[in-house]
């Protein structure tokens, strides 16, 4: 499904609908083990299994959203900023050049709830970043000197996306704009140029974007559109699972969506802005099948949400009812192969070239018209 501006004259007028550039999974693992500090690796941690890798980029599939969890990256004797633990950034590194190499997408998701200093009961545990009344609290200034650090080692490679934080809540949601701000800046002015996928408060749900979540939460869509991206490259980071109460913990699925994105794609569309899907997941049930069916239609109808990665793969798994991990997951067998898999075959052959882009007419750089390998591995970008 190719959506491309059909004439110079929407360029210039900056309305076109999106289309879905990403589509993959989530291989969970790098943040697992957040009470074994820095943990071991194999053990504790691990980003990805190669072979579920292949089995995936095979499919058709061209994103894979890694989690890392802060406090392993960033001792906690040092602190949040530019000190990395390099052999847990070489673990992340080498799972990004193997994904990277095979010419798919590689979202790097700080898995952190817009907190640092205490991963033991996520998402709960630990000080709000930025919070000046904590003095416990990693600072702004500290958050967009770990973006700025990690940008810069990623700078030259075009298949990046940076995922400034995963599911931020229970906080003022001036401050989730605050935090993220900071961190663009600080990405943009280290010369990164690829895809930022920007969340928002409420774990960053898509069903209650323009709704409020809390008692400081104001909603989403009347603090977020005001961030500024020098590069005009990025897209809002949405997430959405199906039971009862959206928190992806239950096998059973209710009917609410897709209907209950309609709200946040009339804003998206009013705004001219796009989305990514980079959380969503469904038990195997047949109610939980169809709606999972829908909700994917409906973002690719939707001209508004340029990418999707499902929840999730990962090596370390074993048998939760949401894995999709190739010949370990309950849903190996029957969500990938009755929902997902199908969907990506429709896109089939996905964008494999080009900087990371976010499909807004123009703006951004995946080069929608180089859809196959030839000519793309190799590519870097100056720095």
């Amino acid at each position: 499904m190719f959506r491309a501006c059909a004439a110079a004259t929407a360029l210039l007028v900056g309305q076109c609908a999106a289309e879905i550039l990403y589509a993959g999974v989530n291989s969970a693992g790098g943040e697992f083990g957040q009470q074994n500090l820095p943990g071991t690796f194999g053990v504790d941690y691990q980003f990805i299994n190669e072979s579920a890798i292949d089995f995936f980029l095979d499919a058709g599939v061209n994103t894979i959203r890694l989690p890392f969890l802060l406090e392993r990256m960033c001792p906690l004797e040092t602190g949040l900023g530019s000190t990395f633990n390099e052999t847990y950034f070489s673990a992340l590194e080498d799972a990004v050049n193997y994904i990277t190499s095979k010419g798919a997408y590689a979202i790097l998701d700080a898995h952190n709830y817009m907190r640092y200093n205490d991963p033991s009961s996520q998402p709960t545990s630990g000080s709000i970043i930025g919070n000046e009344t904590d003095p416990k609290a990693a600072t702004t200034t500290q958050l967009a000197t770990f973006w700025s650090t990690l940008s810069t080692r990623f700078l030259t490679n075009p298949n990046i996306i940076y995922g400034l934080m995963n599911e931020p809540h229970t906080m003022p949601t001036q401050l989730v704009l605050t935090n993220t701000q900071a961190a663009i800046t600080a990405i943009r002015a280290a010369g990164a140029q690829q895809l930022i996928l920007v969340p928002g408060n409420g774990f960053t749900g898509a069903q209650s974007w323009l709704n409020t979540t809390c008692p400081t939460c104001a909603p989403n869509a009347n603090v977020m559109g005001n961030l500024v991206d020098p590069e005009r490259n990025f897209a809002f980071d949405m997430h959405l699972y199906f039971d009862n109460d959206t928190s992806g913990t239950h096998k059973e699925c209710t009917r609410a969506a897709p209907g209950n994105l309609l709200p946040v794609t009339q804003w998206l569309r009013e705004h001219n802005y796009t989305a990514f899907l980079s959380e969503f997941g469904a038990g195997d049930t047949p109610t939980c099948i169809q709606t999972l069916n829908d909700t994917i239609t409906f973002l690719e109808d939707s001209g508004r949400f340029i990418g999707w990665t499902y929840w999730a793969a990962g090596p370390l798994w074993g048998d939760y009812f949401l894995s999709v991990e190739p010949g370990v997951g309950p849903q190996a067998e029957t969500t990938w192969v009755d929902v997902l898999a199908v969907h990506v075959q429709r896109y089939v052959p996905m964008v494999r070239c080009g900087v990371s882009g976010n499909g807004r007419s123009g703006e951004g750089r995946v080069q929608s018209g180089l859809r196959t390998l030839e000519g793309c591995l190799g590519l870097r970008l100056p720095g």
